[in-house]
């Protein structure tokens, strides 16, 4: 057989992890890894700043002993599931065990959660006992509604939003004020607009195999089983122990450590090229069907297949008319500003835990500075990513936007918002919510921009009608991996690429093409 090519579009974390275990696996298989922008990771962005405030990411690299590391991307990783593990795994391939940081299942921080409710925060109960005895006031009818819940009458099993199943099987408070809130620390989204199916599938499923989430969280055979490929990752774990003992794991410098070494092991492998910085302008098939043809401003290549690892909206309009997908523009994506603070340690943070998130904007319960979504307590989440001089200061970020964007910024758009707009407004909201007025002595605020894809109801069924679609005008050519399509965790985006490169390399494009694989093979019954 002759050498293969495969172009990979997008060096996020979905991207640089399809290239990863594609070369592990298929190391005569030619690699060409496409970025737009002048460097890998998506938006897995770790920074070490200096003192003072910082308008973007742009020139805030700093190494000197007085600095700061400030996470504008996700800040830490579950080890749960396959995509726990097959991160886990990644991680000990690339020799990083001496840079990763573990937090216990003890820790405060992964006790300790809170929701601002009723104008105040609210310690979520961790435990039997304590839901029993001390319950807040965001847990108002909350035991009521869980007895009752069993003696709901089942729905039809047609997808809903997060809002009408769990108000439909609970009550419209727990819908608003905690499922809501869990919504905007996820995915900063609307819970009135997102699929239970396709967000939070086990209170789906627990609800189709039990007639009640209750009775299926309680059944011994869980409701949402392990497949057996995701399974097999699983079980590959040199240490299965560090998932019973582990709430979260990140690295001594950040996130972006992880990007960072895949893109440097990449650029060891003599079949793996990766540009950075080339946007490209369209994908087609050449006039035989037997290849695609990628094209930019000035070049084109052929290859025999392409994984488009970029946001389905960035597909799309790379794609020729005849050739265009159904549903890559449905699900709209979030703005998202992150405002990074480190305070000296006299300021008084009177909680010991992860940090706080807030309920949906149309709660009973408003929200004083409109438009937050959430604070993480960084340095009470995450210890040892700091030197002896700043070990001490008082790390937190605020998210604000997402869903409720033009409510929280007065209908300014992402790219006319000036960073220190975002800063007094985050500035603010510490402010009212934890009564911290003090000046930060590092500070940086960054506007992402439709950073989080929205998986609205009907999900699952548009992206059987894609698969469909892409098995019928691309046949071996094209699959899709990444955030826009079965989930949008880091964890999920290196487990669906390593999934999708199993699967091209066993019987699809890559091996012995008994299956067309779509990236989307595992939502067809």
């Amino acid at each position: 057989m002759t050498q293969q090519t495969v172009a990979i579009l997008g060096g996020g974390i979905s991207g640089l992890s399809a290239a990863y275990y594609l070369s592990k696996s298929s190391p005569k298989t030619k690699i060409l890894l496409v970025e737009g922008s002048k460097r890998v990771g998506g938006w897995i962005n770790s920074q070490r700043v200096s003192p003072g405030f910082h308008a973007s990411t742009s020139s805030t690299k700093s190494t000197s002993n007085d600095d700061i590391l400030f996470e504008v991307g996700p800040r830490s990783l579950r080890p749960v599931g396959a995509g726990g593990a097959a991160i886990l795994g990644m991680a000990n391939d690339l020799q990083l065990q001496n840079e990763m940081l573990f937090v216990s299942k003890s820790d405060p921080s992964a006790k300790n959660r809170y929701i601002y409710y009723n104008g105040e925060i609210n310690t979520l109960p961790n435990s039997l006992s304590s839901l029993l005895l001390k319950q807040p006031p965001v847990f108002k009818s909350v035991l009521k509604s869980i007895l009752s819940e069993p003696f709901v009458n089942a729905g039809s099993g047609q997808d809903e939003s997060l809002y009408s199943f769990v108000s439909r099987r609970f009550n419209d408070h727990v819908a608003l004020n905690l499922v809501g809130a869990v919504t905007h620390g996820i995915y900063a989204g609307d819970a009135k607009q997102l699929s239970v199916k396709s967000t939070m599938r086990m209170l789906y499923d627990a609800e189709r195999s039990s007639g009640s989430v209750i009775k299926g969280m309680l059944a011994s055979k869980p409701s949402t089983p392990i497949p057996k490929v995701e399974q097999a990752i699983i079980d590959e774990l040199n240490d299965p122990d560090i998932t019973k003992t582990t709430s979260v794991f990140g690295f001594r410098n950040g996130t972006e450590t992880l990007s960072n070494e895949l893109k440097n092991w990449l650029q060891q492998q003599p079949n793996v090229t990766i540009i950075t910085n080339k946007h490209i302008k369209k994908i087609d098939k050449t006039a035989d069907g037997n290849s695609m043809k990628i094209y930019s401003d000035n070049a084109s290549v052929c290859v025999d297949h392409v994984i488009s690892a970029i946001p389905s909206r960035k597909l799309d309009p790379l794609l020729t008319k005849d050739n265009a997908l159904v549903n890559l523009t449905v699900n709209p994506s979030v703005n998202v500003a992150v405002v990074n603070f480190a305070f000296e340690e006299d300021v008084d943070l009177k909680y010991n835990g992860f940090g706080f998130l807030t309920p949906h904007p149309d709660s009973s319960c408003q929200l004083p500075v409109p438009g937050t979504l959430g604070v993480v307590f960084d340095s009470n989440a995450m210890y040892g990513q700091e030197n002896a001089q700043n070990s001490k200061l008082v790390k937190m970020t605020v998210m604000m936007g997402g869903h409720m964007w033009n409510k929280t910024f007065g209908g300014v758009q992402p790219n006319k918002l000036d960073p220190q707009i975002a800063f007094e407004r985050a500035s603010k909201a510490l402010g009212v919510y934890l009564g911290i007025t003090q000046k930060p002595k590092f500070s940086m605020a960054n506007v992402l921009q439709e950073c989080i894809p929205q998986y609205i109801v009907g999900h699952e069924s548009r992206l059987g009608e894609l698969h469909q679609d892409i098995k019928h005008k691309y046949k071996h050519l094209l699959s899709v991996t990444g955030a826009s399509y079965l989930g949008v965790s880091v964890p999920d985006c290196v487990k669906n690429s390593r999934l999708l490169v199993n699967d091209l390399l066993d019987k699809g494009a890559l091996g012995t093409k008994e299956n067309i694989i779509t990236g989307l093979n595992k939502i067809v019954p």
